[in-house]
Parts: C-alpha cells; sequence; structure tokens
C-alpha cells in the first residue's frame, strides 16, 4: 500500500508539471511564418468552391497571403469580394479601416459552405 501511495504522488506530480509546461507554452508567432502561398481573393474563394472538402486541409492552419478589394471593414477585420473574412490579429489591426484594393497575410481558419465565404485570423495588412 505504502509503495502505491508514492507512485501515486510522483505521478501526480509528473501531471502537475506537464499540465504548467503546457499551460505557459508561448503562443505561435504567425507575422513571422514564412507565406505558404499567394492568393487573388477570387481564387481563392473559387478554389474551396470548386474543390471537396478533403482537399481543403492542404491549407487548413497555413499561413496565406491574399489580395482583394475590401468589401466591408470594421476594427475586428475586414471582408474581401468575394468573401474572403479577415480578422487582424490582436494589437495589429490597422488605425484607420482600409479601403480600396490591399494584401494580407494570415492563417487559414477554413472554409464557411452555407456562406461560401474563407475565413482568415491573426491576419496583418502587407505592403
Amino acid at each position: 500500500m505504502r509503495r502505491f501511495t508514492w507512485i501515486f504522488v510522483g505521478g501526480c506530480l509528473i501531471a502537475a508539471y506537464v499540465a504548467v509546461s503546457m499551460y505557459n507554452k508561448p503562443h505561435k508567432d504567425y507575422a513571422s511564418e514564412e507565406v505558404a502561398k499567394s492568393w487573388a481573393a477570387d481564387e481563392l474563394v473559387a478554389w474551396y468552391t470548386s474543390h471537396p472538402a478533403e482537399d481543403h486541409a492542404q491549407w487548413q492552419e497555413k499561413v496565406i497571403a491574399v489580395t482583394g478589394e475590401v468589401t466591408s471593414a470594421d476594427s475586428r477585420g475586414v471582408i474581401l469580394a468575394p468573401g474572403v473574412v479577415v480578422s487582424w490579429e490582436s494589437g495589429a489591426a490597422p488605425e484607420q479601416a482600409p479601403t480600396g484594393q490591399v494584401s494580407v497575410k494570415g492563417r487559414v481558419v477554413g472554409f464557411d459552405d452555407l456562406f461560401g465565404e474563407v475565413r482568415l485570423d491573426h491576419a496583418r495588412l502587407t505592403p
């Protein structure tokens, strides 16, 4: 019984150490990642609508660059025509809402087939 207690306490200490180290692990820096591919907004939406859902996984969680015309903008992000929804990275939102043709770099979250929108997050404006 005494041996079991020591094994249990040791296991709990190891589990606590792993939990604390995973909780305090730094977040991934998407701004410093290499761009996997550059797209025009209409090409990106066309690719997602013309390919089956199984093919979408190849771009999931990848950082891409997208160029397109802003149709809507606010402090949280922009929408590029014909349907790329971009959410700004925390602390990287531009002071003024962008208008016209813009280029952004962000992580692909996925494709919303109900609205026909590709979603990006952790995005920043690129020159």
